[in-house]
């Protein structure tokens, strides 16, 4: 399955004009805060409404400002795990999960509802918090339990904003491994947005995307981005992993358009 986006958003003063694709193997999106990184997952996730351009997966146009057709995020079969985890802190975890079946799109029966809950909180380790509230979990719980809800719809496309930024060093670890298990399990396209390189290397991403003030600065496989860095923010990212080892078959050439001015029209 292969993806593309290609897209334009003006939010306030900050204008995103970015073109970014892949296919099953992990695609990561890096940059420093403020760079567009969370701007661009909520317009390939449908959350913005302006958006200029085109997002296709699968051959299905989710967007396309030329012809019209946007999407509502229910109809685009995409998993959403935003920053902060978006848990609803008054609902047990089993409701939560259950939430991500209640869009007209993917109404069921509420046995079979239940069944699909039961089902995706136990493949996620998480059967045993189902009667918890939010507040009662612990980082790493948390993020299970918001994967769990992004999955139970079984998605085409996952995005990951930031997945591990809220955990401590010990839990950060353990989610990492976890979720370069599930990835690779599931054999189906995921866009992550991190700020630590170690998730680069761990999730076997097979491109890298670093936007900087709301445009591609470069991008290529890592092994690429990290032997020829083309600004001091790709050279400082990849530094943040040292003893990392770039796999061969990431050799290739990086794509380059530091030299090139921000856009600032479509």
């Amino acid at each position: 399955m292969q993806w593309t986006a290609k897209v334009r958003v003006q939010a306030g003063t900050f204008v995103l004009d970015a073109s970014i694709e892949g296919g099953l193997a992990p695609v990561i999106l890096v940059g420093p805060n403020g760079s567009g990184k969370t701007t661009l997952l909520r317009a390939i996730a449908g959350a913005h409404a302006a958006v200029q351009g085109r997002v296709e997966a699968g051959g299905r146009v989710l967007s396309d400002s030329e012809t019209g057709v946007h999407l509502p995020p229910e109809e685009r079969r995409i998993g959403y795990v935003p920053q902060g985890y978006g848990l609803f802190p008054h609902l047990t975890v089993a409701a939560n999960v259950a939430f991500g079946l209640s869009g007209k799109a993917r109404r069921m029966p509420g046995a079979e509802r239940r069944q699909a809950v039961g089902a995706i909180l136990e493949r996620m380790g998480c059967e045993r918090l189902a009667g918890r509230l939010p507040r009662a979990l612990s980082g790493g719980e948390q993020q299970r339990v918001a994967l769990a809800r992004a999955l139970v719809t079984e998605p085409g496309m996952l995005l990951l904003d930031e997945p591990l930024a809220a955990l401590d060093p010990a839990a950060r670890r353990d989610m990492r491994r976890f979720l370069a298990r599930h990835l690779a399990d599931r054999a189906r396209p995921a866009i992550v947005a991190t700020h630590d390189a170690r998730d680069v290397y761990a999730l076997d991403a097979a491109a890298v995307y670093a936007l900087e003030d709301g445009c591609v600065s470069q991008s290529g496989p890592p092994s690429a981005l990290a032997a020829r860095p083309a600004t001091s923010f790709v050279a400082e990212f990849f530094a943040l992993a040292p003893g990392e080892q770039a796999r061969p078959d990431d050799a290739g050439p990086a794509s380059v358009r530091a030299g090139e001015p921000a856009r600032s029209g479509p």
